[in-house]
């Protein structure tokens, strides 16, 4: 799950969430898919992370992430249905 895979880059000591990349669902974004980076996540909550975008907060929900990298390399990938 991908909730797992951003908790493990936050706590890991060995791991950061500002190496990653996060691929995500988002209506109305070119293709309906944007990009973030790990630094612009403000918080990680039970069922959805957090950014901030134009002075607001966003609430992403984890089942809308479609893929998560760190640098070049896919750390997680949604399994298609």
């Amino acid at each position: 799950m991908a909730k797992k895979i951003l908790d493990e880059y936050k706590w890991s000591p060995y791991k950061s969430l500002m190496n990653l990349k996060i691929k995500y669902i988002h209506r109305g974004a070119k293709g309906d898919v944007k990009v973030i980076g790990g630094r612009d996540i403000k918080s990680l909550e039970k069922s959805f992370f957090v950014i901030e975008n134009v002075g607001k907060e966003v609430r992403i929900p984890y089942h809308r992430i479609l893929e998560i990298w760190d640098g070049d390399r896919i750390v997680w990938r949604k399994k298609s249905r």
